[in-house]
């Protein structure tokens, strides 16, 4: 059993000896050669569209949206989400106190709601019926 276990290792890291002479693969992606330029549209507030339609009209390069999104999605960093801080307690209340105010006299409103009317009735040994005076007869 050890004997079978060091040949596999063996094997293993004589594999990987090979593995290290081979040159790096090429970019598979079309965009790759363009990834700043397209990098800098997309921080210029570009759309995909647009980055598509300088793409074909200035490149000769047809290129879907779907992928030029896909592109920069798997090369995009996941970046934390950035954390917002409220102002100070004075310049909140301030600045917001209208819309405060609004929200407070809508809550104070009594809510009134009418009892759904029923459509239909259902009657054990009757058809079902369609009423017009929300199910009363």
């Amino acid at each position: 059993m050890t004997l079978l276990f060091s040949t596999a290792n063996t094997e293993r890291q004589t594999g990987s000896a090979e593995l290290a002479g081979f040159p790096p693969k090429p970019p598979r992606s079309k965009l790759e050669p363009h990834r700043e330029l397209i990098r800098e549209l997309r921080r210029k507030g570009r759309t995909y569209r647009e980055v598509a339609r300088l793409f074909q009209e200035r490149l000769g390069l047809h290129v879907a949206l779907s992928t030029l999104h896909s592109f920069v999605k798997v090369r995009a960093k996941h970046r934390k989400r950035t954390q917002f801080e409220l102002p100070p307690v004075g310049q909140a209340a301030a600045a917001v106190s209208p819309a405060l105010d609004h929200v407070a006299a809508l809550k104070a409103k009594p809510a009134v709601r009418e009892a759904k009317r029923t459509r239909f009735v259902f009657r054990e040994n009757e058809p079902l019926t369609l009423t017009t005076n929300g199910g009363e007869q």
